[in-house]
């Protein structure tokens, strides 16, 4: 059959492609895969092993390696490293190909006209290209199913079980540089002959987050990225959207019959229509309300702002507590992440409901399962209270861990009147932090900060995507970053390596 091949040099060609069946077991061989049933009886694509020179993302798309690079380049390195900027989403990325690179083939023309690139091609490459690229560096095989109950063949749908598997592998420990060390995060000093070892991570939160569930710290994901509730709490779909109140919601409304509540939901309406601000921004400039004044179809100006501003039962909004109520949809709180103090970053998590102290320590846990992969000394800004609660939980795991709160936070996030801080945290009781010679601080404590601003830069592309593209992305993202970041190490001559697993989960 025809379809349209996307390449780097010679923009969109006309293609044909072709299948091969064999006659004795009925497998049928594509470009990619080998489509074979299972004695189930349901038939899965088994995909070749290494990266192919050109991916079969659709029937009828093909999509260059080179340009499968491309896509995945621009995604990474589209943003300056330190300016908070967004990264090139898969719309950006489509209009440069479009208008750049797709140009009219020199090839004979075909009956099919080629076609353009389109924003779920590019996604539906980045995926597959990512998802072979992992088999074949865990010398495992892709197997996706052929057909998706309730979809038909929606190549989207059809990877995301095998997302789901790739992302359950980053967890904790998965990152390819997890054992990641080298000069810059790794101090090596002697005394009387005896060499000693301190290795420095550095954790914190950065807010980026994507669509979850209303309930409060729930996981459970959602049925569809517009939902408001997963499966488990639909049943909380029904109730009023005022907190504290239990009463049905009526039909297609967010609210109960409750007045006050209506007016909630009402004036939450509105706001989503610019009136308030329109209004109030108009009255500071006018000494007669124009709307009061008799123009049709308007009531007073005052009049909105004043219905805007009252409270839930009609006092003086001096004396009133505001209802508080989520009419829209609930978002993750942030990504944790830890950091070398190198800039390579060795894990992430998603935080729900807050960045809780608690969530940090099991987090901690999962990625430093065994004493020796414990850092000797971990920065965050929030160790007096980390310190704390292993305390309080008589947590010995990370005894001789060092919790020194970075610098810049110390020094400007801290009172000095918190003793328990003051005795436990300061920066100077930690002195192999500090470089006595050149009189600076040997690991970069600002690392996370630093590289929260990068990951930052992929908020407005994640931010309505379901969990598993969500995860999924995001871990490539860090993957890739990694990868450039070693380089740069090499060539600095900061001497970048792997400590053996077989050490560090003894």
């Amino acid at each position: 059959h025809e379809a349209s091949l996307f390449t780097l040099d010679k923009g969109v060609v006309p293609v044909f492609v072709s299948s091969l069946q064999c006659k004795n077991c009925g497998s049928t061989y594509h470009l990619n895969y080998c489509r074979q049933q299972d004695p189930d009886g349901v038939e899965r694509r088994h995909y070749y092993a290494g990266r192919p020179k050109v991916l079969q993302v659709e029937t009828h798309v093909l999509i260059d390696s080179t340009v499968a690079t491309l896509f995945k380049a621009q995604a990474l390195h589209s943003q300056p490293q330190l300016t908070p900027c967004n990264s090139a989403s898969a719309l950006a990325i489509m209009r440069i190909y479009n208008s750049a690179l797709s140009k009219e083939s020199e090839l004979p023309p075909t009956s099919q006209r080629p076609i353009s690139l389109r924003n779920e091609y590019i996604w539906d490459t980045f995926y597959l290209d990512a998802l072979l690229q992992h088999h074949d560096e865990q010398h495992t095989t892709l197997v996706l199913l052929e057909h998706i109950p309730g979809n038909g063949r929606i190549q989207k749908d059809r990877l995301t079980h095998a997302l789901e598997e790739r992302n359950r592998f980053m967890e904790g420990t998965g990152q390819e540089y997890y054992a990641h060390a080298c000069d810059g995060c790794v101090r090596v000093t002697e005394n009387d002959g005896h060499f000693t070892t301190i290795h420095a991570a550095i954790t914190d939160g950065v807010a980026v987050g994507r669509p979850c569930c209303g309930v409060h710290n729930c996981h459970q994901p959602l049925p569809s990225i517009k939902a408001r509730f997963c499966n488990q709490h639909q049943s909380r779909a029904g109730i009023c959207s005022i907190q504290e109140c239990n009463n049905p919601v009526r039909p297609s409304t967010l609210t109960c019959h409750i007045p006050e509540h209506m007016e909630a939901e009402h004036a939450h309406q509105e706001k989503g229509k610019s009136m308030f601000t329109l209004a109030r921004r108009l009255l500071k400039h006018v000494s007669i309300d124009p709307v009061g004044t008799g123009l049709p179809g308007f009531e007073s100006l005052a009049e909105l702002i004043a219905n805007e501003d009252s409270s839930c039962d009609n006092k003086s909004p001096e004396g009133n507590r505001r209802a508080k109520a989520r009419f829209g949809r609930s978002w993750t709180h942030n990504e944790q992440l830890i950091v070398r103090p190198c800039g390579v970053i060795v894990a992430r998590a998603t935080f729900y409901g807050a960045e809780a102290i608690s969530s940090v320590a099991d987090m901690l846990r999962a990625v430093f399962p065994t004493l020796n992969s414990v850092p000797d000394i971990l920065f965050y800004d929030n160790n007096c209270h980390l310190r704390r609660h292993l305390h309080a939980h008589n947590d010995t795991h990370f005894t001789n861990m060092g919790l020194p709160v970075d610098i810049f936070h110390y020094k400007t996030k801290h009172s000095e009147k918190d003793e328990y801080c003051g005795q436990h945290c300061n920066p100077l009781l930690f002195p192999d932090i500090y470089d006595v010679k050149t009189k600076t601080w040997f690991f970069n404590s600002s690392a996370a900060e630093q590289t929260n601003v990068w990951f930052n830069g992929y908020h407005s592309i994640v931010h309505d995507m379901m969990g598993p593209r969500f995860d999924f992305f995001l871990d490539e993202m860090i993957k890739e970053r990694n990868r450039f970041l070693v380089a740069s190490l090499e060539k600095e001559g900061k001497n970048p390596h792997l400590i053996p697993t077989e050490w560090l989960f003894q």
